[in-house]
């Protein structure tokens, strides 16, 4: 069986391709550095280690090639004889991408493709699917080829080694290797990859991962940066950073369960496993890779404003998602360049200006108001060179549970 891997960062290398080559695939990677493909080539192998606690697994992956991603013919050849092909180079990247996988295709007569997008997004494969028909002719089949964004569960933080080092580069994981896919959207035969789960309803699977999991890994990274702590692990041990990650996650989950019905988000034994999860010392997963992109994260359907609206619409009130994302603007503000979209329409037009411009929230509507006062109440006393000692009371105020009618 072979399969190829597009993108050799961090998921691509410390999930993807070690999955499919645990699950027996020769993988050719692609990727766009030629430093990444000819360390890759040099070695044919990377390794990954997978640290819990005082545990730690490192094993060598082996990879049949690597490849640069303007080698287009050689590209889609390998597509067009692979069984399976995993894209992992972010969402706004998969237009740029999109040009191998439809080259690959025009060249395949063996059975149909299913292409699987390890980017965290609900929209990734539609996103993918899309920009690969531009690629295509009209009367292209592309229906017979299957397309399925992913949840991933595995956090991996980190690629240790130089390129030009004589060994293998190494990332750094958690062991948790689920994956959950849309079999409704990929084609028979499905792969068989170690860890993949086939979900009837993805929406729902991303959602829980997004507005509980997400919105606690982003709380505690914005609230320790707050803080001056400069790793994850260490930013969760802060009792009043746990506390207020811990309640955020419980909003998110209120929030699910409001919408969805009980059950949905989880549960609080749910929120023990994360909260294992980050404090993984051994990940050393530091606080400006988790809270990087602000902008981003702070979208309308994203891990902190899309959590507490949809708590919101379900009649939760919100009181530490907020928070959260005054801390996310802090964190833009506190950009050494200053050249972030955020930083720049933060510093244009104050907190609702910026809120409205990324998080698409009306600046008289309650949640935006709670958001920019949170920030002018940091802004008192944080500067990015004095941390603070602690959050203040006013701020770190939990939810009274009920939106006012």
């Amino acid at each position: 069986m072979r399969a190829v891997v597009i993108g050799a960062g961090r998921i691509g290398c410390g999930l993807a391709t070690e999955a499919l080559e645990r699950g027996g695939y020769e993988v050719t990677i692609v990727a766009r550095d030629p430093a990444i493909v000819a360390h890759l080539n040099l070695h044919l192998q990377f390794r990954v280690r997978l640290v819990e606690g005082s545990r730690s697994d490192e094993r060598a992956v082996e990879v049949r090639r690597a490849l640069r991603s303007t080698d287009i013919p050689a590209v889609a050849e390998a597509i067009a004889q692979a069984d399976v092909v995993a894209v992992s180079v972010g969402v706004e990247s998969l237009g740029a991408i999109a040009h191998l996988i439809a080259a690959g295709l025009k060249e395949r007569t063996a059975a149909p493709l299913n292409v699987i997008a390890y980017e965290n997004a609900a929209d990734a494969c539609e996103r993918l699917r899309d920009a690969v028909l531009r690629h295509l002719p009209d009367e292209f089949p592309l229906d017979r080829h299957g397309f399925s964004s992913a949840v991933i569960e595995r956090a991996v933080s980190r690629r240790v080694g130089a390129l030009n080092d004589a060994r293998p580069v190494c990332f750094v994981g958690d062991p948790s290797d689920a994956v959950h896919v849309d079999g409704r959207g990929l084609r028979a035969p499905l792969p068989g990859i170690p860890g993949m789960v086939f979900a009837d309803d993805l929406s729902a699977t991303f959602e829980r991962k997004l507005f509980v999991f997400s919105a606690g890994h982003a709380t505690t990274a914005y609230l320790g940066y707050l803080k001056g702590y400069r790793y994850i692990h260490a930013a969760i041990r802060d009792p009043e950073i746990r506390e207020a990650v811990l309640e955020a996650m419980r909003e998110g989950q209120r929030g699910l369960e409001s919408i969805h019905g009980e059950g949905t988000g989880g549960g609080e034994d749910r929120l023990g496993v994360i909260l294992r999860r980050f404090e993984n010392a051994a990940l050393n997963d530091p606080v400006t890779r988790v809270g990087r992109d602000p902008g981003r994260k702070l979208g309308a359907h994203e891990r902190l404003i899309g959590a507490a609206t949809l708590a919101e619409r379900g009649g939760v009130r919100t009181a530490v998602l907020p928070l959260a994302a005054a801390a996310a603007l802090c964190f833009a503000a506190g950009d050494p360049s200053g050249a972030s979209p955020l930083a720049v329409d933060l510093a244009r037009s104050g907190p609702g200006g910026a809120l409205r411009e990324f998080a698409a929230l009306d600046p008289d509507g309650g949640l935006c108001q709670r958001v920019t006062d949170a920030f002018r109440r940091f802004g008192l006393t944080w500067r990015d060179d004095s941390p603070l000692l602690r959050l203040t009371e006013e701020t770190a105020e939990t939810p009274s549970g009920e939106a006012p009618a």
